[in-house]
């Protein structure tokens, strides 16, 4: 099979013939990979996602999902994948298991799968709960659950942590993490938070107004993000500081008390610290400036 268990070619989409709500989208999804896709709200994620599943009709449908092309292979497709889009589709009048029974019937799926999904998701103890009294991380965690009854090889899920509070988001991290390394699956997320996909993703593609600026594995993102990062520095010595780093860093001064240094590795935050203090510097505050979600895109349509 293709490396890419994911593939689009030249993608566009609008919903209307004088608009592009994507442009020429060319995703690359590994196998067995965690594949952040990110990108603010209205970036073209959702639709992107929806395009995947067969849920909207592109007329340049050059995509590809397990080896095989959608439209013409989509039941085939439906049947190794999962998905959960925007919030989770309840009843919640049942209990957490019934609504699993309900959708276990509608996949033909064999009984036993409900307790392993169960195990799976952490639900194990709520299953007989009724799910209007589940938290939002707990209907979360049902959708993945439902989406995980035919044991897909891709979970595809769309802003799976938005809305929810820190706790509720670890759980979910930490759900995809087990689902990938334990499971074996494959799982293609969406999200506006930089700072999320980066706890949790291997490869990431980051879309801005329907365009993919960036597509790499994590580490390839952390290396642009560093050679283009600064370091804000507050100090007692603002001219000896840059003394001391200026032969080395580009060192520019920020007014006041605080100096702006260029750095291209995340061990040299704690040499330039070192640096300052050993030559007699008083630091009082040090920290990484530029790595925000909005920076990150003015200095990738930049570079």
């Amino acid at each position: 099979m293709n490396q890419w268990i994911i593939e689009t070619e030249h993608l566009d989409y609008g919903f209307r013939k004088d608009e592009k709500i994507l442009d020429d989208i060319n995703l690359r999804v590994p196998q067995g990979s965690v594949y952040g896709f990110l990108g603010p709200n209205g970036a073209g994620k959702t639709t992107t996602l929806r395009l995947l599943l067969g849920l909207l009709r592109s007329e340049n449908p050059n995509i590809r999902l397990l080896g095989r092309q959608m439209p013409g292979s989509r039941i085939d497709i439906l049947r190794r994948t999962g998905s959960l889009i925007e919030q989770p589709s309840l009843y919640l009048h049942l209990t957490g298991l019934e609504n699993l029974e309900v959708f276990r019937r509608a996949y033909e799926c064999p009984a036993s799968r409900v307790g392993e999904v169960l195990r799976i998701t952490r639900l194990s103890d709520a299953a007989h709960k009724r799910t209007r009294a589940y938290s939002l991380g707990m209907k979360q965690r049902l959708g993945i659950a439902i989406a995980l009854l035919h044991d897909p090889e891709v979970l595809i899920m769309d802003e799976p942590t938005n809305g929810l509070d820190p706790n509720g988001i670890i759980e979910i991290r930490e759900l995809i993490r087990d689902l990938n390394r334990q499971e074996g699956k494959t799982v293609l997320v969406s999200s506006h938070l930089l700072t999320e996909v980066e706890k949790l993703a291997t490869h990431v593609g980051i879309i801005h107004k329907g365009k993919l600026l960036f597509q790499g594995t994590l580490a390839e993102l952390q290396n642009f993000q560093y050679r283009r990062a600064l370091l804000e520095i507050e100090v007692d010595n603002v001219t000896r500081a840059e003394q001391i780093l200026s032969g080395r860093f580009s060192v520019s001064v920020n007014g006041g008390s605080t100096i702006h240094v260029g750095h291209t590795k995340p061990d040299e935050a704690a040499l330039i610290n070192h640096m300052l203090v050993g030559g007699g510097v008083g630091v009082s505050r040090l920290s990484a400036t530029g790595n925000d979600l909005e920076k990150l895109f003015l200095d990738i349509i930049s570079a």
